[in-house]
């Protein structure tokens, strides 16, 4: 399962929310406006947004375009 951290008015986020909807990829959008996205984001030590989490192969990454090359490799 694909879990993408977003926050509002963040042109990285909407990149990758497009790049996953075209290609069309399930995933969890968690919108860091909720504290409690807000705390389990910072736990992963995200510092910038978007931040995907991979539950399934437990990987973990931030910068659009390298989540965004994940997610083309990524087995659907």
């Amino acid at each position: 399962m694909l879990i993408l951290y977003t926050k509002t008015n963040c042109p990285y986020c909407d990149k990758v929310k497009r790049v996953f909807e075209e290609r069309r990829l399930t995933y969890e959008e968690r919108d860091i406006a909720d504290p409690q996205f807000l705390k389990e984001v910072k736990d992963f030590g995200a510092k910038t947004m978007p931040f995907m989490y991979d539950t399934t192969a437990n990987v973990k990454m931030g910068e659009s375009d390298d989540i965004i090359d994940y997610a083309s490799e990524y087995a659907f």
